[in-house]
């Protein structure tokens, strides 16, 4: 077996050495100390025998690559280089499962692949930081003095033994520390993807990655070539637990990654030239919850995204505050579904859990040390975070802001000084405060939310329960038919509840799927028609005295991006940006409007609008007068209300500023019915 191989090498190394000197040599030039060979490349080349090759030999296919890269760099420069080879992108034919249709994942990695080259995606659960270990170690003989004393350490994860000198046989060896080689090792958990799991519901599949030469990693979705190894936790036993020997690992950018073949595309831009495209594909996003248009059109657009431009994020938070019964569940835990979102409660939630933690835990090479375990927030980069029951607990409401106003996570402990990307949308939902939402109050008088968390929501829907004879009926027979459908096929398939039908194109999950993932790629530049709708909404808004900020712009100009995105267009044009402006006035419409000056007022939403705002300084400034006029200081509540009652403030508005003034810290109450300044 050992000649074959090495008759193979022999056969393989002429024109290894040809391909890295052709196509590598712009890094032998630069002298780069990190070489990545792209497997796939040289598979397309020609190369094809050598791909076999390592795939079935790897370790013997990684010395070959390293000895024609130093050839390789001798014959142009002169000398032997320092540097570190890896390898990926192992070509999709070595990666296939048979029978299956799809490609390898962690749940496939079993007995037949240990020793073979494999390639597959995972979510790092926990990450240790990164430790050096001993690569190559040079030991001189402390008896005899032979200095030619040299070990490699294939698995530095296992029981090191030190070797015994050749001349004399002595074991007390002394190592040579500044001869030896070290490399930079870290030790990583990952999950298979939800998405690429055959059955979801089932608990996910984990595997341990011994990654060699890592430049550290500690989230997010990646992809890692490695050789699978067995280890024997217990010599007695002959039984194995598999982990992984890291050769790659490269982090992927945690979007939907779809393969979409003609077929698809063809689907996909034929659907695009529909004129009601975003009203059909949002309501199929989520077909259980009947109604509801406008706020199932801004989740759908919150998928797509808007464009990134620098610092500008491209990702439209959206807030719902719905009455009992509405179904905000139901529609979190189906955008969850999509690849690379996830849900999370916060009733079973923690902060570290929505974040990131890093705890001490004992890891697979038996080292009691430091780990990171990224949380919701930074596990949905690049997707959407779900987050349910908002409101419930405080005290969380503080790491999900960090995240909405950096997009990055900061960790700092243990010697772990790591920023965490966490490039994601919110769709967060939560109960009113008292059971049904009040028009009349401010949002957030009655949810649980500070100001400075609320005004980063792009768009707060509040969904009403509202009893309504002919829409209850609809939503009542929309309810039961689902539950037939759920047991009947023909029912199914007349009520569209898994899919329709639309000019020969089966439009389900998967297809929107792909074709929000075929969306995203567009990046639609702002037409000067479009520039000058939103300047004039911009304006228009700001009448008299101000009314909206430039976050509400923002979040039309990202809201506008989507929609042009979701109609495959290159440009946004007047239509997106009328689409824009109408879905944030119809949330404004709800939660900003003023019906006593017939305009929208921004400050309503964070609690004191600019009419409640201007009667609390009239209070205040009466009951300033007064105390300064009595000798103990203290304004009576009679005189507060006569004198109130005078400038047209009435005596239930001034009880209501007397308690918010009282909270807030202005005045107090030494005495019943008598008020000071603080």
């Amino acid at each position: 077996m050992e000649d074959k191989i090495k008759e193979k090498i022999e056969e393989l190394r002429t024109s290894l050495i040809y391909y890295i000197r052709n196509f590598y040599n712009d890094d032998i030039i630069s002298e780069k100390e990190r070489i990545e060979i792209d497997l796939t490349e040289i598979y397309k080349f020609g190369l094809i025998d050598f791909v076999e090759f390592i795939h079935e030999h790897p370790k013997e296919g990684l010395k070959l690559i390293e000895k024609c890269y130093q050839e390789a760099y001798f014959s142009l420069k002169n000398e032997y280089p320092k540097y570190i080879i890896t390898i990926k992108n192992l070509p999709e034919t070595f990666k296939k499962i048979k029978n299956k249709n799809r490609l390898l994942t962690i749940s496939d990695i079993k007995s037949h692949t240990i020793g073979k080259l494999v390639e597959f995606e995972g979510i790092v659960v926990t990450a240790t930081k990164i430790k050096t270990v001993l690569k190559k170690a040079k030991f001189t003989c402390s008896k005899c003095g032979n200095e030619n004393i040299t070990k490699y350490i294939d698995n530095p994860f296992e029981i090191f033994e030190e070797p015994r000198c050749e001349k004399c046989g002595s074991d007390d060896l002394i190592l040579i520390e500044n001869e030896c080689e070290y490399m930079d090792f870290q030790e990583i958990k990952v999950q298979q993807p939800l998405d690429l799991m055959d059955d979801p519901e089932e608990p996910p599949k984990y595997i341990t990655v011994f990654l060699e030469n890592s430049p550290g990693i500690y989230c997010g979705r990646v992809k890692i070539t490695g050789i699978p190894i067995k280890i024997q936790k217990n010599k007695k036993i002959p039984i194995y637990d598999i982990y992984i020997k890291g050769i790659n690992c490269e982090v992927l950018d945690d979007e939907i990654e779809m393969e979409l073949n003609r077929d698809d595309i063809e689907n996909i831009e034929k659907i695009s030239k529909l004129p009601n495209v975003v009203d059909l594909l949002s309501d199929r996003l989520i077909p259980e919850i009947k109604g509801h248009s406008v706020v199932k059109k801004a989740v759908f657009l919150q998928q797509i995204k808007g464009v990134k431009k620098g610092n500008k994020r491209a990702d439209i938070h959206i807030l719902l505050i719905t009455d009992p019964g509405i179904g905000k569940t139901v529609i979190l835990r189906r955008i969850s579904e999509l690849p690379g979102n996830l849900y999370g409660s916060v009733t079973t939630a923690s902060g570290v859990g929505l974040t990131a933690a890093v705890v001490r835990e004992k890891t697979e090479i038996g080292d009691d040390t430091w780990v990171i375990k990224p949380g919701l927030l930074v596990k949905a980069n690049k997707g959407t975070a779900c987050i349910d029951e908002l409101t419930v607990n405080k005290d969380l409401q503080s790491y999900v802001l960090e995240a909405m106003e950096s997009q990055t996570i900061h960790i700092s402990k243990g010697g772990i000084n790591a920023k965490l990307p966490a490039e994601c949308a919110i769709l967060a939902a939560c109960n009113p405060r008292w059971g049904r939402f009040d028009l009349n109050i401010s949002v957030a008088e009655q949810i649980n939310i500070p100001a400075p968390l609320l005004s980063r929501f792009d768009l707060i829907f509040p969904i009403r329960d509202e009893p309504d004879r002919a829409k209850d009926k609809e939503i009542a027979e929309h309810i039961i038919d689902i539950h037939r459908a759920h047991l009947d096929k023909e029912i199914n398939k007349e009520i569209g509840l898994e899919h329709i039908e639309i000019e020969g194109v089966k439009v389900d999950i998967e297809f929107i799927i792909k074709y929000i993932a075929y969306a995203r790629q567009k990046n639609p530049i702002i037409s000067e028609e479009a520039k000058k709708l939103l300047v004039n909404y911009y304006l228009n808004m700001r009448k008299g005295t101000i009314q909206v900020t430039a976050r509400q712009l923002e979040a039309a100009i990202r809201l506008a991006e989507a929609h042009a995105k979701a109609k495959l267009k290159d440009v946004v044009d007047e239509e997106d940006a009328k689409e824009a402006i109408n879905i944030i006035t119809e949330c404004l419409k709800q939660i900003a409007y003023d019906p006593d000056t017939g305009q929208f007022d921004i400050d309503k939403i964070t609690g004191v609008s600019k009419k409640d705002r201007d009667k609390m300084m009239a209070v205040y400034e009466i009951i300033k007068k007064l105390a300064e006029k009595k000798d103990d200081g203290l304004a009576l509540h009679e005189d507060v209300v006569e004198l109130c009652e005078k400038e047209g403030i009435d005596e239930e508005d001034v009880e209501r500023i007397i308690k918010k003034l009282i909270k807030n810290g202005d005045i107090d109450e030494p005495k019943p019915g008598k008020y000071r300044l603080m």
